[in-house]
């Protein structure tokens, strides 16, 4: 990023992963939470504390009181390249921090699908179908086995609901990511450079797709209120992404804006994503 700040002209299509990061540096927590949760999955650390200088002190300390009895075995990264890995002491911190990060994750991203049921996402809230006891979870009508069940900060009777500690550390990590400079000027020049389609010399350029119905034609999705398709549903969707972003907007306006982030980054209709699921959770436990 610093080398294109610095070129004389460029532009970018977003993707989902742009989004994802332009998300967690205009506070959405569940967007701070998955960037954390991919790093921490490879062990990529690196941009996070030394190029954008988040502070990780925080999650760390919170990941070894919470999970200092737990292997975290389904959490350990994922290297390929022996060079890079880390002994084993550190591989056990980083497991215990992204275990930590994804149940908080899974939490958040609950909440947001409460708070917005126009989305058609409340099938991914999962962790009510949660039974610790038994060891079990329950998606869409089938019982699953768990291949662990420690959720020692999960109630089951409100399982979206964060601790104190854990609201606490999020709101500490939403500091870092909006007092983080380099972070904000690197999404200041996507936002400036990029935008969700680009049209040189007759191609039509943009990332991942553009939703459409069984029968081919462009698909109508709701956006904030407004069924739209095709490049009037881009053009809408950048529209709300560049209003989380002004200052001038009114507040819940800008609150609403920073929550559709976490759809663009995974809702089944997003021009960025247009999967049915992202089944994050079902990777780790099923």
């Amino acid at each position: 990023m610093d080398t294109l700040t610095n070129y004389h002209h460029w532009d970018i299509q977003w993707g989902n992963h742009d989004i994802l990061w332009m998300g967690a540096a205009a506070g959405n927590k569940a967007c701070i939470a998955s960037v954390l949760r991919l790093s921490f999955r490879y062990a990529n650390t690196q941009t996070l504390e030394e190029g954008y200088g988040i502070n990780m002190v925080p999650l760390a300390t919170f990941a070894m009181e919470t999970y200092g009895d737990d292997p975290c075995t389904l959490f350990y990264p994922k290297i390929e390249d022996p060079n890079r890995k880390p002994n084993e002491k550190t591989c056990r911190l980083i497991a215990q921090m992204h275990k930590a990060i994804a149940i908080i994750q899974f939490k958040l991203e609950g909440q947001l699908y409460a708070a917005h049921p126009e989305w058609g996402m409340g099938n991914r809230a999962l962790l009510e179908g949660i039974d610790k006891e038994r060891g079990v979870c329950s998606i869409e009508g089938t019982e699953y086995p768990l291949k662990e069940a420690y959720f020692p900060t999960l109630d089951t009777n409100a399982p979206y609901e964060l601790t104190a500690e854990e609201k606490d550390l999020m709101e500490r990590l939403r500091h870092s990511f909006l007092i983080s400079d380099r972070l904000q000027a690197h999404v200041h020049e996507l936002l400036i450079h990029g935008s969700l389609y680009g049209i040189y010399n007759s191609n039509l350029l943009f990332h991942a797709s553009v939703p459409m119905t069984e029968e081919g034609s462009l698909k109508e999705v709701c956006v904030e209120g407004q069924k739209v398709a095709g490049k009037d549903l881009l053009d809408r969707i950048e529209e709300v992404v560049r209003l989380a972003y002004d200052e001038e907007a009114d507040a819940m306006d800008r609150k609403r804006a920073r929550d559709y982030f976490w759809y663009l980054w995974c809702g089944p209709d997003s021009p960025l994503f247009d999967k049915s699921k992202m089944a994050t959770f079902e990777r780790y436990f099923i």
